[in-house]
């Protein structure tokens, strides 16, 4: 790092003014009308599955394995149950630096090696159960701890319900079974391997929209390259959650005050509670002036009607959510799941682990991903696994989640003798999720079947849309607010709630939860078979007797919503379209484009287990002529693939994130304001006689932001000079027809480089031994017409304002140039 060169003398032309913008990412568009056409929205809300909630277990039960239950009924024997995955709904989001085009993540030429695991199956399976406690325990847990009003006890998210008074369903058809099906399933209660003097962890986060899962491996440095593999049978998933054991745990989170003693996220939220979901959706958001204006406006009203008094302050607190910015939201939430993870790494392993054994960490992203969305969370990772909670956490790694998710289903069907590929064939990955659907493709460069290894070359670029398991929750509150009519819904929604407040985010308010929890099961088990009758969903039934209280049979009956097969259909059928609309465009790049055959369609991912999503992709692909396959492992793939693509065994090893060392930006002015702690001494007043705050600092670059590999951080600013025309003869001059050289007019921009954690707002709190500034010039005379505005007339003086651009490119060193149209004013180059 080059030495800061002596603070220059402040200068004393006007200072470039704002906006910064940043241009929100391309995503491939579904479009209406298409192949598999159906209703797409303008803009589709987002809805998650949210599972029921627990009572909370006394503080020395609260994270103890509970024993199996013995009273679960056993699934017909022709169905395969696995206890170490969950169903479809309960699924993750699927995954550019600070600007913000789509990204692609290209698997090169490259190895993967393909071991022993679970089977694959191309019929439907049986949705697996988390484990629960027994009666006994729950009953003595009850008795300890207050259950919330109407919950319903001793009830997974994924359970199918039996209090619905209305034939059941015939689960899934055994002629579909195979004889794989019988096989006991794999036990994820694998051993770990005891940790010597030269041993590391491998960490991988799935921090997935709806639900979120973490994996680890303990490997010893000693092993070589063939017995590694072997390894790769004891990849720890983490179970243990707050009141429940499960393979993930829900990516949610609540600020509502609880007298209950609940955790307020994950399982364990308080039904009375306003809870924030979907978060990591907003961070890939940009929104523009008329949603922020909505959102602001949307803000006002509520705080006007909020009753913020001291005894209210007191019973419910004041809204935190309110103050807080989606990557601050997803930090505390991260927070919760690191905290879980010390605390598993520290019972199965050792509690002197994390000190003395180096960690590795690897965090998946969806494949259409902005750099403003990965830089927020890699920031938020950052925050939340920290140095006092692992100490010896050495490197960050980020991987595509259709590729973590290919690197672990190519390695189970190959152990299942499914990988029956030739060279040039050509497969597809769909990584179907709770947020989005994933895809990526790829041809056989390779293959050696004795040494099961294969080599793999990415065919195109990751395809993805926002059509994952919450579009059929989003539909069923459509649908439902239909049914009951707009007076009743709102009444519904709001009975009971203090505050309503969103501030933008995702809120789920508590008779929503309670609605979504009594349709989960009947989405899971829909397989889009005719039936004759109805389903029935009870309303709450402490709402008000007014809602839902009719007999009209198009809205509600006896305070129960009836769906039909048909009305589900509907739900789904958005989600669906659009996801088959993505294989068919997948499948249409490499066999038009690439003129290559599609032989497989691999469908991993927690929805992939819908029965209804799976029949439709195999309906694709019978008429393509292309096999379907899913894996029985769907809801942990990425967790576990991105292990194994981050130990590089044959294949290649994700390079590190850095850490941007400094924080860079330039001066700036800014409109004049008085909240802002703008000083009457620096203000500056155009000739329009507008004030400006001068000599303010503007970072557009923080340390600790991310800098990936290969990938620059790229940032501009718009800038603009104010100038009299009186006081500009050159610019007259340049209108006329002389030829003669124009006398250069400079203004100054300066770049400002601070090392500290919280670098200044103002320029005279830089300090010369920290803060490094560099000063650009800009002759504006070499600014193009066109990039010139003129203003007011000849009684009141003309005024000219000359617009130029400044890039900041952070890779390995930095580079700030000033730009006016295609002419160059000035550049610099920076060490980091």
């Amino acid at each position: 790092m080059a030495s800061p060169p002596s603070n220059p003398s402040k200068p004393s032309s006007p200072s470039p003014s704002e906006p910064f913008t940043l241009t929100p990412p391309t995503v491939v568009p579904y479009t209406p009308g298409s192949s598999f056409s159906g209703n797409l929205p303008r803009h589709l809300p987002y809805s998650h599955q949210h599972p029921p909630h627990s009572p909370p277990p006394p503080a020395d039960q609260r994270y103890a394995s509970p024993a199996p239950s013995t009273t679960a009924t056993s699934p017909p024997s022709s169905f395969r149950l696995s206890t170490s995955t969950l169903p479809y709904a309960a699924t993750q989001f699927r995954t550019q630096s600070l600007t913000t085009a789509p990204t692609s993540l290209p698997l090169t030429q490259s190895t993967l090696s393909l071991g022993a695991s679970s089977q694959f199956q191309s019929q439907n399976i049986y949705p697996p159960q988390p484990h629960q406690s027994s009666p006994q325990q729950t009953q003595q847990l009850q008795s300890q701890s207050p259950s919330p009003p109407n919950q319903v006890q001793n009830q997974t998210p994924f359970q199918f319900s039996t209090k619905l008074a209305v034939p059941q369903f015939q689960p899934l058809s055994q002629s579909s079974s195979t004889s794989t099906a019988k096989t006991p399933p794999k036990s994820d209660k694998a051993p770990i391997t005891a940790p010597t003097g030269a041993t590391r962890i491998q960490l991988s986060l799935d921090y997935g929209t709806t639900f979120t899962g973490v994996a680890y491996l303990v490997l010893p440095a000693s092993k070589k390259e063939l017995e590694l593999e072997s390894l790769l049978d004891s990849i720890k998933v983490i179970q243990k959650w707050p009141t429940t054991e499960a393979a993930k745990a829900p990516s949610q989170i609540s600020y509502s005050l609880t007298p209950k003693g609940y955790e307020q996220w994950g399982y364990n939220i308080d039904d009375n509670s306003l809870v924030l979901k979907r978060t990591k959706i907003q961070l890939e958001e940009v929104r523009d002036r008329v949603e922020e204006l909505r959102t602001l406006g949307e803000l006002l009203n509520r705080l006007r009607l909020l009753k913020l008094t001291r005894e209210e302050v007191r019973k419910n607190g004041v809204p935190k959510h309110l103050a807080k910015e989606p990557e601050d939201i997803v930090k505390d939430y991260l927070d919760k799941i690191a905290e879980m993870t010390v605390k598993d790494i520290s019972e199965n392993i050792g509690r002197k682990v994390l000190e003395n054994i180096s960690i590795d960490l690897t965090v998946t992203h969806p494949a259409i991903w902005s750099d403003r969305a990965l830089n927020s969370t890699y920031r938020a990772v950052r925050a939340a696994f920290n140095s006092d909670r692992f100490p010896q956490l050495n490197n960050i790694s980020f991987v595509p989640e259709p590729v973590a998710c290919a690197h672990y289903t190519l390695r189970e069907a190959w152990q299942n003798d499914q990988v029956e590929f030739n060279r040039n064939d050509c497969f597809i990955v769909v990584d179907a999720g709770g947020g989005t659907v994933d895809l990526a493709s790829y041809k056989v460069l390779s293959i050696d079947h004795s040494k099961k290894q294969i080599k793999l070359e990415q065919v195109g670029i990751p395809l993805g849309d926002t059509c994952g398991a919450t579009c059929v929750d989003k539909s069923f509150e459509v649908w439902a607010k239909d049914k009951l009519g707009p007076e009743d819904w709102e009444r519904l929604m709001s009975e009971g709630v203090h505050d309503a407040a969103t501030g933008g985010h995702s809120i789920v308010r508590p008779n929503l939860r309670r609605l979504q929890d009594r349709f989960t099961p009947i989405k899971h088990q829909f397989d889009g078979k005719e039936n004759t009758f109805a389903w029935p969903i009870q309303l709450p039934r402490h709402t008000s007797t007014s809602v839902g209280a009719t007999d009209d049979a198009s809205r509600a009956q006896s305070g129960a919503l009836r769906v039909t097969t048909e009305d589900l259909r509907e739900m789904f059928d958005d989600s669906v379209d659009r996801t088959l609309y993505l294989v068919e465009q997948a499948v249409d790049m490499i066999e038009i484009v690439e003129r290559l055959r599609v032989k497989k369609i691999f469908l991993s991912g927690g929805f992939a287990q819908s029965p209804y999503l799976f029949n439709k992709v195999k309906e694709f692909g019978v008429k393509h002529r292309i096999e379907v396959q899913r894996g029985d492992d769907c809801w942990i793939a990425v967790a576990k693939g991105a292990i194994i693509k981050s130990l590089g065994i044959y294949t290649e090893k994700p390079e590190f994130v850095k850490s941007c060392p400094r924080s860079y930006g330039i001066k700036v002015r800014r409109p004049f304001a008085s909240y802002e702690n703008h000083l009457r001494k620096d203000v500056d007043v155009d000739g329009q006689g507008k004030e400006w705050a001068t000599d303010q600092l503007r970072w557009f670059i923080l340390k600790g932001d991310g800098m990936f590999p290969n990938r620059p951080i790229v940032v501009t600013h718009d800038c603009n000079f104010s100038a009299k025309a009186s006081e500009f003869p050159s610019f007259q001059k340049r209108a006329s027809s002389s030829t003669s050289a124009l006398a250069p007019v400079y203004r100054e921009i300066v770049f400002i480089a601070s090392p500290r954690d919280k670098p200044p707002l103002h320029l005279e709190a830089t300090d010369e031994g920290q803060e490094q500034q560099v000063s650009l010039r800009c002759d504006l005379t070499k600014v193009p017409r066109d990039k010139i505005e003129e203003a007011g007339d000849k009684k009141t003086g003309k005024t000219l304002t000359f617009h130029v651009k400044v890039e900041i490119r952070v890779l390995e060193k930095v580079f700030v140039k000033i730009t006016s149209g295609d002419n160059l004013l000035d550049e610099k180059e920076v060490e980091l």
